[in-house]
């Protein structure tokens, strides 16, 4: 019976292990220049296209992220966009300078 239970908790933090080690990997691509950064966040912004967004490190941020949903509000003028994700029900206030990547999701 402990052999049994044993086993069974041994293989459960195993699949604990490889969750996290698959969440915590995110490819960092490149910097892309802020022209086209601007260009494909108004681009998804008029055809309503969910993205995802990989964010510099900065001082609230220590590390880069990636945050994916559509964008409801983006100001060339201002630099400003909010990023919402239905699926979780998050929305992100960001600043297009603090964004490394863009990609359709």
């Amino acid at each position: 019976m402990e052999k049994k239970l044993a086993e069974q908790y041994s293989i459960f933090f195993n699949k604990k292990i490889s969750l996290i080690k698959k969440i915590n990997t995110i490819k960092t691509l490149s910097q892309m220049p802020e022209y086209q950064i601007l260009l494909f966040l108004a681009q998804a912004y008029d055809r309503k296209k969910p993205i995802i967004l990989q964010i510099n490190k900065n001082d609230y941020n220590l590390s880069i992220s990636e945050k994916h949903g559509t964008i409801s509000y983006f100001q060339n003028k201002s630099g400003m966009l909010v990023l919402e994700n239905t699926d979780s029900q998050i929305t992100h206030m960001l600043c297009y300078k603090d964004i490394r990547h863009i990609r359709l999701a």
